[in-house]
């Protein structure tokens, strides 16, 4: 191999290497932004500020989320709520007194007046819609996203080790040539 194409190979070695350790960083930061998102939507919310820490990566996908959610567990709540007012509404004092477990749940939904208080009981359902479907169809997706990042980082590795002995023989080769006087650098 001539002077000329081993320095031209050095350069496009080294300038791989630089590309793909930077595509390596922007991976890396994309997990920790996963990371902090996946924390966010734990508890089945997300708020404005943190959809707006996410940067540019994850914003489409913050955005999603709290429109599917917020729609998904409206739409729950609401059936649930619908459903459990017109079954404790009908309760009789007897069934009230005589079943602890009914009468567990139906004091939650119960203000201090005796009246059925069916705003908090849409907000309670709500709040579990929400962090059900964080945790059951949101959260799988992000584990996915995860590890096709991380397959995506562990290949960029074995390529970038690669890259980096084959320049390593290279250098030892264009110094063995200089030491041998087998090429000129002038």
């Amino acid at each position: 191999m001539g002077w000329i194409t081993m320095s031209l190979r050095r350069a496009e070695l080294q300038r791989s290497i630089n590309d793909h350790t930077y595509e390596q960083l922007k991976l890396t930061r994309y997990l920790r932004q996963l990371s902090s998102f996946a924390t966010a939507i734990g508890d089945g919310s997300i708020t404005p500020n943190e959809i707006a820490s996410f940067g540019s990566d994850l914003f489409g996908d913050a955005l999603d989320f709290m429109g599917y959610s917020n729609e998904a567990a409206a739409t729950i709540a609401q059936e649930q709520t619908d459903y459990y007012s017109t079954a404790y509404k009908d309760l009789t004092q007897q069934q009230y007194y005589n079943n602890p477990s009914i009468a567990a749940q139906a004091q939650l939904y119960y203000d201090e007046n005796g009246n059925l208080d069916t705003s908090t009981m849409y907000n309670n359902f709500y709040d579990e819609a929400l962090e059900e479907y964080a945790q059951n169809y949101f959260m799988p997706l992000l584990n996915e996203k995860q590890k096709e990042i991380e397959n995506e980082q562990s290949e960029l590795e074995t390529l970038i080790a690669s890259e980096e002995a084959e320049l390593q023989q290279l250098k030892d080769n264009i110094k063995q040539k200089i030491q041998e006087n087998t090429i000129q650098l002038a």
